[in-house]
């Protein structure tokens, strides 16, 4: 599927990587949103006329919040340039198609693309998405016009999510950067109240990257330490040592390793043992 002329609705940090990863692409890309600013020299003024560049664009990327898809959709049925032949796409990681619902009437192509990547760079990252996942969904014209898309931006694997699961996808993802931001964080506090002091960081980050490392070669199986050795005593030490959420954190997570640890055949008398210092 040919698509060389895209609009993206939104100009903030994923609307704009998308812009600036599809123009080097090739593509002849408009941008637009509410207010007009200047933007770096590798594209045009935000566009505040939405019309022309939404008729004339064979792709529609909705690249706003997730509450604001649906107003964008309502948006841009009643503005009558939305054609069947088009496809419109969101960028949501949790929404499905049907944000964009108010839009069925005019027969065009609905569904989402979701590059699975943190974007950090105001000005947008295109280098962000090279080899980054992304997860597809929608209907049939949909689908193959997003894969089309995230193959031209070399994203990769491409994976289709159906609507029902997307809620649990976007879990998976706050679960692999967001919260791990709060564990490094959580990790980075405590060795800096153990004395650790400016370097506190630099001596927990090495041993996170390569536990991710290793998780990537080998899945569970990259799971060390304590719990994982049956050290009841070590455990109860812990447990002493923290406090408040961070003791309560510590022992939901131990639950999460104990469970790992027995898959992979702890002996049940230390599991039970540990099994009972966490609750």
């Amino acid at each position: 599927m040919i698509v060389d002329r895209v609009a993206i609705i939104g100009a903030g940090r994923v609307g704009l990587t998308l812009a600036r990863a599809l123009i080097h692409s090739g593509a002849d890309v408009r941008l637009l949103g509410r207010h007009s600013r200047t933007l770096p020299e590798w594209l045009l003024a935000i566009e505040t006329d939405w019309g022309p560049a939404i008729a004339a664009a064979d792709l529609v990327l909705v690249a706003v919040p997730d509450d604001a898809i649906a107003d964008v959709a309502r948006t841009l049925a009643t503005s009558g340039t939305v054609a069947a032949r088009q496809i419109i796409l969101h960028t949501s990681g949790l929404c499905d198609r049907t944000e964009l619902a108010a839009l069925d009437a005019t027969g065009a192509a609905l569904g989402s693309l979701h590059p699975l990547q943190t974007f950090a760079v105001p000005d947008g990252d295109p280098e962000a998405l090279r080899g980054s996942p992304a997860a597809i969904e929608g209907d049939a014209r949909a689908l193959a016009a997003a894969r089309a898309i995230a193959e031209r931006l070399q994203l990769s694997p491409i994976v289709e999510i159906a609507a029902g699961g997307k809620s649990a996808y976007h879990a998976a993802a706050v679960f692999a950067s967001n919260y791990q931001v709060v564990l490094a964080d959580i990790a980075v506090r405590l060795a800096r109240a153990a004395g650790a002091g400016d370097v506190s960081a630099e001596l927990v980050l090495p041993l996170m990257r390569r536990t991710l490392d290793n998780y990537g070669i080998g899945g569970a199986a990259a799971l060390t330490g304590p719990i994982s050795r049956g050290d009841t005593g070590t455990v109860a030490r812990h447990l002493d040592a923290l406090t408040g959420a961070d003791r309560a954190l510590y022992v939901m997570l131990g639950r999460e390793a104990l469970r790992l640890a027995r898959a992979a055949g702890l002996d049940e008398r230390n599991a039970t043992a540990i099994d009972m210092l966490l609750y």
